[in-house]
């Protein structure tokens, strides 16, 4: 009888975790992930980063455009000159419309790219800018920033 008391008890337990996991629990907007950043209206998903470092060592590219289209999975990618797909990832403050055409916008309202929009690697070496915003190289992303990292 106490077996069959503990097995009762371990299968409740099992069942309230399996539960919790499901696809009804919440989660927050974590770095790389999609999240409702859209505009009211919009359709466009943002992939999310919080603040970061940035380390540009080891980008093979000297272009990259931003893509925008919210049928596509992402809706927001960058392709290089030499057509690798990058994922582009954006802090919190960014938002996006899904109009005639799409644009992603600043913290204040800003227009900071749409389709089509060009990031040019600066030959210096230095971090290249989006309408004013820090742009972090990676081999495989592109991370937009709010701030500058410290």
């Amino acid at each position: 009888m106490v077996n069959r008391g503990v097995a009762t008890l371990t299968v409740g337990l099992l069942g309230v975790f399996v539960l919790g996991c499901g696809p009804t629990a919440s989660s927050s907007p974590s770095g790389g992930t999609p999240s409702g950043g859209t505009a009211p209206g919009g359709t466009i998903l943002l992939q999310r980063i919080g603040p970061i470092g940035c380390d540009s060592i080891g980008i093979n590219y000297t272009s990259a455009t931003i893509k925008v289209d919210a049928a596509s999975d992402p809706d927001v990618w960058a392709e290089t000159e030499a057509g690798k797909m990058l994922t582009v990832n954006w802090t919190d403050g960014f938002t996006a419309t899904d109009g005639a055409p799409p644009v992603i916008h600043g913290p204040e309202g800003d227009e900071v790219a749409r389709d089509g929009t060009k990031i040019d690697v600066p030959a210096d070496g230095s971090a290249p800018r989006l309408s004013g915003f820090y742009v972090c190289l990676g081999t495989d992303a592109i991370n937009v920033l709010e701030t500058d990292p410290q």
